[in-house]
């Protein structure tokens, strides 16, 4: 019971040594420790030089213990100053000062003798050695009458506080109510010292009159001092404080209130109050604590920190009081105080906002079984305050989800998750966050499914999945989010999410892993999105094969359902639609499935594989068909078409050829079957002869047939005999006889052969006929050349020149009849040719005739006329050649023969370019020098046959892009130069379909 009052012994120690102090030294002037050792060393000297005898020595150790004593009191301030705990400067001059005066006590009169054992007692309890205090007392009080009435006031009161300090208050009272009765100096320090016994005895009423009087007593409060009795205003603060530590021990009310208020001074009075209403609370006056705290709160000049604990402690009192209600509004007032002023006594804050956080934690603590909404309240109102304490958020959430308060118990969840994350990122090793992060991100899942609020469910899985993707739960959180959507409709986002989930490699899940799979391809069928369905099926054919068939069987099922759409719109779909629905095709298992279904399967495969161009699929495809054993002849008969069509397309006419000859071609004739195998058998390079026969066994139609004959009558080695053969045939359909006899004519030349079917057909109505025919002009017109090119008129005679002379005037006529033919057949070549012969002769007549010589029997005169008849003679034939040469000039300048001549030349094979070299070298010879150039130039043209790398290279372009029209032309061209004429009848075909858009 005496414990609070500890702190009270040093002021009525303090009063008591400046009692004890008498000396002369006393009312000196104060003095540093310096100085006292300056003193104190003046004396000793002093003291040490006199004999014991003399009077004076007493008086100087007096002075001597008093100087010791002080400078103690000056050390002992220093040395708890200095927080020294085993100094001992202080002791020590305690010490010497206790011998001074004992050693001049015998000498000291009566009056001096009992303050110096008071003194000396006083200086024994500073150095704990009570025992020695004690005794001292016990003398002067056992010989009271040897000291005078202060002393043994002193004495008592000394007494007391020992007894005081050891509890006894009993014994201790006695004691002071003694020294009451002695002059004692300090009566007010005595007093108090009795209301405190009163009290501690169980005296409360008593002990609160006491303190009562004493403040109401001025005389009692003042104090002897230098200067005469004052009153001492921290000693009256100390007092009016404890009266109201005493009046908390009885029900307090307005009247107690004002007692207190009025008998403290102003500056204690908001002191006072708030340790009546803390020691009223303590004490379990919780009514009278409330009334106290609001009347500390009346008292004015609160600052919000004052406030701010006022209503936490009121808060705690309604608590105690089970008002929870009230409980909870006053936390709520304080926490809104923190949360518009906050804290800024930082003494005070940080115990302040330990006890709100122990309020809340205490109330949870005692309700954990079955808690309050007052407690929820405090709860929210202590994380709105203080909103980065993750563990408070944590069990606030926790006390909602008991209340059922589902949605505000989700949001404080989240709070607590979040928080625990920032400080999880501070201490990442922290289990108690950890903890708190997990359960609290759960928990707001928990909360959110309890509420039935899908976008509060939503949330509470995007969340979870947001900060803890790896987390414990995070599969299951997900398979709740796929759940709802699902649930709600949002068939793409809930496949998207179930597909994630079935395809975790995550063995402690299986079941639900496959339960994803299952909904995801519902989720699917519901999008109507047989694409995906189609690969996601096959994929969870892979991820559970405990289940294999019944996703493959789905697989298919939906790849089927794409394929016929696709090929029910063939308009609107490209070939990169194909290509993709050909992807999807061949994802397909077809494991399980019977041959009707695998045959239905290749055939669409291979359309679908058709229309994406890709040629590999289509043979693969195709392959598979033929390999199932009940195939149908009609089917089979498709597929081998379908491996045919892709060999020709990669130009592979060996295969092409191959299995065209184990196929019935049933949509083709007999003739015609047979002209297609020699036409593949030929671009095989395989011999095509026996199809060719065949064919003309079978055909009845006389142009086709003799087609077939032209190709026989080419490849034969002796062509003119297989000419022969087919003859009566061919004169049937002359156009292509015309080209036949020419072609045949230029590699093996026969003259008369060609000569008699000119005469005997009608070919010559064909240009290739025309052309024949040329070839035989130009042969005679040669012939005819070098006969009037040699000959010659000879003048070594008359009748010789005139003999001569007639010869060459008929060759000249010839020749100028030859010239009229050549015109009315409008053959250029023969025309320039005819031309230039007449030209050139008409001019050699004109030399010829002026280079005569003149007979030697002739006159002079007759000479002369006669070379000017023979000029006159010669010049006709002279104009004659110029108006020739100036025709065939203008007809060389206005035609383009020499152009079409070489277009004919360049594109013809090489055995019709030896047949043109026949009319372009005398046309040589004869044209104008430019013209001229022109045809040498032509002439000395190699024939350019590609070569075969060439063709192999076009050829392997034309195979990597089988469509690709330009690369069809290039080929042909090339092949055309090369001779291949079946190569080109084919590519012909390719390109005529490929332009059309039709397949091949």
């Amino acid at each position: 019971m005496g414990c609070p009052m500890v702190r009270r012994s040093t002021y009525f120690i303090k009063t008591l040594i400046a009692i004890a102090m008498v000396s002369p030294l006393a009312n000196a002037l104060k003095m540093d420790e310096t100085t006292h050792d300056q003193v104190i060393e003046r004396l000793e000297l002093g003291v040490e030089s006199m004999e014991k005898s003399e009077p004076e020595r007493p008086g100087i150790l007096l002075r001597l213990g008093d100087l010791y004593a002080d400078r103690a009191r000056l050390k002992g301030m220093n040395e708890i100053e200095l927080n020294c705990k085993n100094c001992r400067g202080a002791r020590e001059d305690r010490k010497k000062s206790i011998n001074l005066y004992t050693e001049a006590l015998p000498s000291a009169d009566k009056e001096r003798q009992g303050r110096l054992v008071l003194q000396i007692a006083h200086l024994y309890s500073l150095n704990d050695e009570a025992s020695k205090a004690t005794g001292l007392y016990k003398q002067i009080l056992a010989k009271s009458k040897s000291y005078s009435s202060e002393v043994r006031a002193i004495a008592n009161s000394s007494m007391g506080e020992i007894h005081f300090r050891k509890g006894e208050f009993e014994t201790a009272q006695k004691f002071f109510e003694t020294a009451r009765r002695e002059n004692v100096k300090n009566r007010a320090l005595v007093e108090f010292r009795i209301a405190w016994c009163q009290l501690n005895n169980g005296k409360t009423e008593k002990a609160t009159k006491t303190l009562i009087s004493l403040l109401k007593n001025p005389e009692l409060l003042a104090t002897q001092s230098a200067d005469g009795k004052s009153i001492d205003p921290t000693f009256v603060q100390d007092i009016s404080h404890d009266l109201a530590l005493f009046l908390a021990r009885a029900p307090v009310g307005p009247k107690q209130i004002r007692l207190l208020k009025d008998l403290s001074p102003d500056a204690a009075r908001k002191i006072n109050l708030y340790t009546l209403a803390t020691e009223t609370d303590r004490l379990g006056q919780k009514t009278s604590a409330l009334i106290v705290w609001a009347s500390y709160v009346d008292e004015g000049e609160v600052k919000p920190n004052e406030k701010l604990e006022v209503q936490t402690r009121v808060a705690q009192i309604f608590y105690d009081m089970n008002k929870l209600d009230l409980a909870a509004n006053a936390f709520e007032k304080s926490l809104d105080l923190w949360r518009k002023h906050g804290c800024t006594d930082e003494a005070l804050c940080g115990d302040l906002k330990q006890r709100l956080r122990k309020f809340v934690t205490s109330w949870n603590k005692a309700q954990k079984q079955k808690p309050t909404a007052p407690l929820f309240r405090a709860y929210v109102a202590y994380a709105g305050a203080f909103p980065d304490d993750a563990e408070m958020l944590h069990w606030a959430a926790v006390v909602g989800h008991d209340l059922k308060r589902q949605k505000e118990a989700a949001g404080l969840f989240h709070r607590a998750a979040a928080q625990a994350a920032v400080n999880l990122q501070k201490d990442p090793n922290s289990k108690e966050m950890k903890t708190i992060f997990e359960g609290s991100l759960l928990g707001e899942i928990e909360m959110a499914e309890d509420s039935k609020d899908a976008a509060l469910k939503e949330a509470a899985y995007n969340y979870y999945l947001q900060m803890n993707p790896n987390g414990s739960k995070a599969f299951e959180v997900r398979y709740q989010r796929a759940q709802l959507y699902y649930s709600t409709a949002r068939h793409q986002d809930a496949f998207s999410e179930f597909h994630y989930l079935a395809s975790m490699p995550n063995k402690d899940q299986k079941d639900l892993r496959m339960k994803s799979a299952d909904l995801a391809l519902d989720s699917l069928v519901a999008l109507k999105d047989d694409k995906n369905l189609q690969v996601r099926s096959l994929e969870y054919a892979r991820f559970f094969p405990e289940r294999k068939a019944e996703y493959l069987k789905i697989s298919r099922k939906a790849t089927m359902n794409i394929v016929a759409l696709n090929l029910k719109d063939q308009k609107s779909n490209g070939q990169g639609d194909y290509a993709a629905n050909l992807a999807a095709l061949n994802q397909v298992n077809l494991d399980g499935a019977d041959d009707a279904e695998k045959i239905k399967f290749y055939k669409n495969k291979m359309i679908v594989a058709q229309k994406a161009l890709n040629l590999a699929s289509v043979t693969e495809s195709a392959g598979r068909l033929l390999a199932i054993k009940k195939l149908s002849a009609e089917d089979r008969e498709w597929a081998l078409a379908q491996q045919v069509w892709v060999a020709e397309l990669q130009l592979n006419f060996a295969e092409a050829y191959r299995l065209s000859k184990q196929m019935n071609l049933s949509h083709l004739s007999k003739a015609d079957r047979e002209l297609r195998l020699a036409l593949l058998a030929d671009l095989a390079g395989k011999e095509s002869r026996k199809h060719n026969e065949n064919f003309l066994k079978y055909s009845k139609d006389l142009r086709s047939s003799n087609l077939v004959r032209v190709t026989l009558v080419k490849e034969s080695s002796k062509p003119w005999r297989e000419f022969d053969r087919h003859l009566k045939y061919l004169k049937q359909t002359p156009d292509l006889l015309a080209g036949l006899t020419l072609e045949v004519f230029a590699r093996q030349k026969d003259f008369n052969r060609a000569a008699a079917l000119l005469k005997t057909t009608t070919i010559g109505r064909y240009a290739s006929g025309q052309t024949l025919a040329r070839q035989l002009a130009l042969k005679e017109f040669a012939g005819f050349d070098r006969t009037i090119r040699q000959h010659r008129i000879y003048g070594y005679s008359d009748s010789a020149i005139q003999k001569t002379l007639k010869e060459r005037l008929k060759l000249l006529g010839q020749s100028e009849r030859r010239a009229q033919i050549a015109f009315k057949s409008h053959d250029w070549t023969l025309q320039i040719l005819s031309l230039s012969q007449l030209a050139r002769e008409n001019r050699r007549l004109f030399q010829d005739i002026v280079g005569l010589p003149t007979p030697a029997r002739l006159s002079a005169a007759d000479k002369a006329k006669y070379r000017e008849l023979l000029n006159a003679q010669g010049q006709t034939y002279a104009n004659r050649a110029d108006k020739i040469s100036n025709e065939l000039s203008e007809m060389w300048s206005s035609s383009n023969s020499v152009q079409n001549l070489q277009a004919a030349y360049m594109t013809a094979s090489p055995e019709m370019q030896r047949l043109y070299k026949d009319e372009i070298n005398p046309l040589a010879l004869n044209a104008p020098s430019g013209a001229a150039n022109r045809l040498r130039n032509l002439l000395s043209t190699p024939y350019r046959r590609p070569s075969q790398k060439d063709i192999l290279f076009a050829r392997r372009e034309l195979q990597a892009s089988p469509f690709d029209i330009s690369k069809v032309q290039h080929l042909r061209e090339l092949e055309s130069q090369n001779g291949g004429s079946a190569m080109v009848v084919y590519l012909d075909e390719r390109l005529s379909q490929l332009k059309k858009g039709e397949t091949l």
